[in-house]
């Protein structure tokens, strides 16, 4: 799948939106059930506001993935691909992506329970650190941290 790398655009809202809710109820957790599109669509117009860098990828005209970055604090904030492009390679150019934009470090937090999630970031480097609440949602974390 040739993927090609943009910036978010305003008129990307609705499909990063989409996107984040399929990937994320995808995962089968019972958390994932809580969140709504339109919780997202407010969530990416506060975030963008406070100052998230999102990087868009596509397969030519088909939004399959995302990245959420927040410099300022070197969090890898939000890393999802659309279900069907889930094992073709979108996750490491994007996570490849996070690297180059944050070569000190980063850190990110998933959940306890997303198993392929954090098989992907050990994969990639990551090294698993403490296991806390989700600040809002309540579920246990897991706090990565790269290198």
């Amino acid at each position: 799948m040739p993927i090609s790398i943009r910036s978010y655009r305003a008129d990307d809202r609705e499909a990063v939106a989409r996107l984040w809710l399929d990937s994320w109820r995808s995962t089968g957790l019972p958390v994932a059930q809580h969140v709504t599109e339109a919780g997202n669509l407010e969530r990416i117009d506060r975030e963008l506001a406070a100052g998230w860098e999102l990087h868009l990828a596509w397969d030519q005209d088909l939004l399959v993935g995302f990245l959420a970055l927040k410099p300022a604090s070197a969090c890898l904030d939000q890393l999802f691909i659309a279900p069907a492009a889930q094992s073709a390679g979108v996750g490491r150019v994007l996570f490849d992506l996070a690297r180059a934009r944050l070569p000190k470090g980063f850190w990110l937090r998933t959940s306890a329970d997303n198993r392929r999630a954090r098989r992907f970031y050990e994969r990639n480097g990551m090294r698993a650190g403490e296991i806390e609440p989700h600040p809002t949602l309540g579920h246990d974390i897991v706090i990565y941290h790269w290198p």
